[in-house]
């Protein structure tokens, strides 16, 4: 670039076409014979130069070059949030202007028009809660630590002034008490740390999200990434919403789709639902005061509130005042079969789940449900389950929202089934299906039939049919929100009755299934059925129609099932599994599934042998991760809250469906063990060459050996006395 050849002749036609300034001018490369220019900086203009040079160096001959530019770092836009401001909210005062109020509340015990109802309801307890805990726009802004209090500040600005008088003076004297002073801040922060986290984790100890929340609090990690979105606001949320609110209608429609693509002959999904006796009927009863207060103090206090900013906290604490009227306005919505309409509204926040938080459908949208609404759903999920379960209306193949079952009783029998078969040197083809967007494309029509058939009065129905319908919900994004859409299909989203409104909407599924067996826990969904090897073609044959039915069943509903993602496992002993061809296949809704080694179901990771292999290995990574993140702040527990810590988070996960797997491997086991001295070395402090055994016998902790064996019998004793699933107990 210093001589006037080709190479610099080519270079400035390149940037003189791209409007472009080199701006290096002195040599870059220096030896005893030759000095060039061959690094250059290329600029679009020049008036954003401050500076711009090469640095001269003795590390080498190649001299680096530098530039600096006048540039202005872009301002990231402040983030705003609406929500109540408590910082001078006092339960006690807020209750007794509550009480001056207490006409207009009892007004409510005289009415039966339950929207005039909750509109009366919320305007006392808002125009009283607004002088309390005033509705303010918030700056996002980091929080100050919790736990650096008044106290701690003044120490450290005694500290400071000790600093910069040493700065000043250099004198020892002033060294030595700044040194004293600094010790004490650290002493005393270290100390306000530790009881703050206990008396955290002793508030959250059944909580395990919780818990999770406050160790990452304190665990040093990265900030997080303010979500800055490139478009205005208002015009996100509101695509954020047509998104959302289109999901459910979408889906079906591609159910639709898929079952004329594969020339699947849909019919009445009404024509085959059982019907009971009508001498049986579920009718709502009136609710008593002391059943909603049970309710109400149950619920947990720290979930999030709803479109009207009233949290849980706040209905405790003027739980006395409200709780006629409350108990009033449930009654009077059952018996009325009115759902109140500012009930059906719900505010949408959208959480990023991976990629770019701009795209809707990298976003889960998270539902938020006004809190007083969640006590009258609970009231119907307490009596409408009594009744499912008195008269046994509820498949014995659905294990989801019903008791004494769970994940762990549905994989042991599943489990069974198949251990039972490859003791008589048999196979198991196990099919795991995969329903997309399940809970959001449910039809109201089809659910609502299916509440009439299984024993569901007139009355009943139409109480569920204005809980269904009219719903709307709107997005916020900091605090701007979108306009309201209306929500057509599905269950809602965040309600305490959609599970079981989903379980009663597939109920049926199971009857349909001809040649297999088909389990569910709500929508997750499995088809299996063992055989002898000699039969592997009709049992392919007989696979394939099952899941042609389960298939229809499905598209009829609504429900869009998922071929690319359906899991195909074949379950048995090694020598057996090697008579199975390799080319073995099933076709389903036009897509070739072939067998798969691992599959997780439920949370357990499954291999072909049920040597849980997989499984273990998976899990004890995990839980030694988790056990690592655990140690980097346990100096921020006392012993007992550390042991509670790690109980909770580590040793339940590592037990999760003991009772399956526990017959695994030696190997297996030794794996497990290593955690569990892991765990114990980190709460005892003992060393990593030191005998285990002393401190194990110390926390109490049986090793993991007699820990299974002991989880096994608890499960035997539950099946034993009535305790567990029929499913479990009719084969003893």
């Amino acid at each position: 670039m210093l001589e006037n050849g080709q190479e610099r002749r080519a270079l400035t036609n390149f940037s003189t076409e791209l409007n472009l300034t080199q701006i290096i001018k002195t040599p870059t490369r220096i030896t005893a014979t030759s000095q060039t220019l061959i690094d250059v900086i290329l600029v679009s203009s020049t008036a954003l130069v401050l500076e711009s040079g090469v640095i001269n160096t003795s590390i080498s001959d190649h001299l680096p070059v530098y530039v600096l530019l006048k540039l202005k770092a872009p301002k990231m836009p402040a983030c705003y949030i609406t929500t109540r401001s408590y910082k001078n909210y006092n339960p006690s005062l807020f209750s007794s202007d509550l009480v001056t109020k207490s006409d207009r509340l009892l007004s409510i015990l005289s009415n039966t028009k339950v929207n005039t109802i909750l509109e009366t309801f919320k305007d006392v307890l808002h125009s009283t809660l607004d002088v309390h805990a005033p509705l303010k726009t918030f700056k996002i802004r980091n929080r100050s630590c919790p736990y650096v209090t008044n106290e701690i500040k003044e120490l450290m600005k005694s500290r400071d002034l000790h600093l910069r008088r040493f700065q000043l003076t250099r004198a020892e004297g002033d060294w030595v008490v700044y040194k004293e002073y600094r010790n004490n801040v650290k002493t005393k922060i270290k100390a306000a740390a530790k009881d703050h986290t206990f008396n955290e984790v002793r508030e959250h100890k059944h909580n395990s999200r919780s818990l999770w929340k406050i160790i990452n609090n304190i665990i040093p990690s990265k900030e997080k990434e303010t979500q800055v979105y490139s478009k205005d606001p208002k015009r996100v949320a509101e695509d954020f919403n047509l998104f959302f609110t289109s999901v459910g209608r979408n889906a079906a429609a591609t159910a639709e789709s898929l079952a004329k693509d594969n020339n699947v002959a849909l019919s009445n999904p009404l024509s085959n639902v059982i019907t009971y006796p009508s001498d049986q009927l579920f009718n709502f009863q009136s609710v008593t005061c002391t059943e909603v207060q049970r309710i109400i103090m149950a619920m947990p206090s720290n979930k999030s509130p709803g479109p009207d900013k009233i949290g849980m906290r706040v209905i405790k604490d003027c739980l006395p005042i409200i709780l006629g009227p409350l108990t009033r306005m449930i009654n009077c919505s059952l018996m009325t079969s009115t759902f109140p309409d500012l009930w059906k509204i719900s505010e949408v926040i959208p959480l990023l789940k991976e990629g770019d938080h701009e795209i809707a459908s990298n976003n889960r949208p998270l539902s938020l449900l006004e809190v007083v609404s969640k006590v009258c759903e609970k009231v119907v999920l307490n009596q409408f389950s009594s009744y499912l379960k008195k008269f046994n209306r509820i498949s014995s193949h659905q294990s989801g929202n019903r008791s004494l079952h769970s994940t762990e009783t549905l994989n042991i029998f599943v489990t069974d089934t198949m251990l039972e078969a490859t003791d008589n040197k048999n196979l198991t083809a196990l099919i795991l299906l995969d329903l997309s967007k399940a809970f959001d494309s449910v039809s109201h029509s089809i659910l609502l039939h299916k509440l009439s058939c299984i024993g569901a009065s007139p009355e009943a129905v139409k109480w569920f049919q204005d809980y269904l319908t009219g719903r709307s919900q709107y997005v916020r994004i900091g605090s701007t929100k979108s306009s309201a859409r209306p929500i057509t299909h599905g269950v809602p989203q965040g309600a305490i009755l959609s599970p079981l409104l989903f379980c009663i909407y597939i109920n049926d599924l199971p009857g349909s299934i001809q040649s297999c067996n088909l389990d569910s826990y709500v929508d997750d969904s499995k088809l299996y059925k063992s055989f002898c090897i000699y039969d592997l073609e009709l049992t392919t044959i007989n696979l394939e129609a099952d899941l042609q039915i389960a298939a229809k069943w499905c598209l009829e509903h609504q429900l869009l099932i998922n071929p690319e993602k359906t899991k195909f496992l074949v379950v048995g002993s090694r020598p057996m599994l090697q008579n199975v061809p390799t080319e073995i296949s099933l076709t389903f809704l036009g897509k070739t599934i072939r067998p798969v080694l691992l599959a997780k179901d439920l949370g357990i990771n499954l291999d072909s042998y049920l040597s849980y292999d997989d499984h273990i290995s998976k899990l004890v990574s995990s839980c030694m991760r988790k056990l690592c993140q655990i140690n980097r702040v346990k100096d921020s527990f006392d012993n007992e809250t550390l042991k509670l810590v790690i109980e909770t988070l580590v040793i339940n996960k590592l037990l999760y469906c003991s009772t399956v797997w526990s017959n695994t491997s030696s190997n297996n086991i030794n794996k497990l063990q290593s955690v569990q001295n892991f765990a114990c070395r980190v709460i005892s402090g003992v060393g990593k060459f030191d005998h285990i055994t002393p401190a194990l016998r110390e926390l109490n902790w049986l090793p993991v050996e007699k820990l299974l064996l002991e989880r096994d019998t608890v499960m035997a004793y539950k099946c034993f006395n009535g305790l567990a699933p029929d499913y479990l107990v009719i084969n003893l």
